[in-house]
């Protein structure tokens, strides 16, 4: 899937990682830095002239190097955040409908059940 952004005077693609472990690494760094994870998300969906920020399996540090390079080149930020929300939603791993009519339930763990109005467990032994 891809989707094309308006950066600036710039129209820009951008497509899903190909890399699982990046788009997973995007998504994990959300709730320690929601920015950066939009950022890095961003950059790792970038499909137009390659950026200068490499991906160095740190997704935060990448994030501010792709906000920073992006910044630098006079990109308003509000753009940034536009395409750096839809590239984030790129970088979601949402099952087809086949996989989920493949997946499996699996059965819960049955528990013992408590036997008293004490608290009393058949396991212990008194």
């Amino acid at each position: 899937m891809s989707v094309v952004v308006q950066l600036g005077a710039h129209s820009v693609q951008l497509a899903a990682p190909k890399s699982t472990a990046m788009r997973r690494d995007v998504q994990n760094c959300a709730p320690i830095n929601p920015h950066r994870a939009l950022w890095a998300a961003l950059g790792a969906c970038w499909a137009g002239k390659p950026l200068k920020a490499k991906f160095a399996f740190n997704a935060l540090a990448y994030g501010g190097e792709v906000f920073d390079e992006l910044m630098a080149l006079g990109i308003p930020e509000e753009d940034i955040y536009a395409a750096a929300g839809k590239a984030f939603s790129l970088c979601g791993d949402v099952p087809t409908e086949e996989a989920v009519a493949r997946a499996r339930v699996l059965p819960l763990r049955r528990r013992s059940p408590r036997r008293g109005s004490d608290g009393d467990r058949p396991d212990v032994v008194r």
